[in-house]
């Protein structure tokens, strides 16, 4: 039987790409429900951050990792109305997720 070659595809990152993830309206819609979602079943901030990084990242969150988006968390509530801070915060949260390069790159 023949061999056939098989040419493998160079790795490339270009900015296209990230900045159609970051910028799809989809993905905005998604975080939101996905926030929802999340929020429904948390206890929590912490309990939130540990529920949507296991999900949408596929492992535990880390001290470091906790405490940055906790972080990121307070910084969001403080800048949006108070009605919405909450939601909106979570939703930032999950959509800043959804760009992380371990939720875009396989290993």
């Amino acid at each position: 039987a023949a061999v056939k070659d098989c040419s493998a595809r160079d790795q490339s990152i270009v900015p296209q790409q990230a900045l159609a993830l970051s910028n799809s309206r989809l993905v905005q819609q998604a975080s939101r429900q996905i926030a929802a979602r999340l929020g429904a079943a948390a206890g929590g901030e912490e309990d939130f951050i540990r529920r949507a990084w296991r999900l949408l990242l596929g492992s535990a969150v880390g001290p470091e990792e906790l405490a940055a988006c906790a972080q990121a968390l307070a910084t969001w509530r403080a800048e949006e109305p108070a009605g919405e801070a909450v939601a909106a915060a979570r939703a930032n949260l999950v959509w800043a997720l959804l760009n992380h390069n371990d939720f875009v790159t396989l290993r």
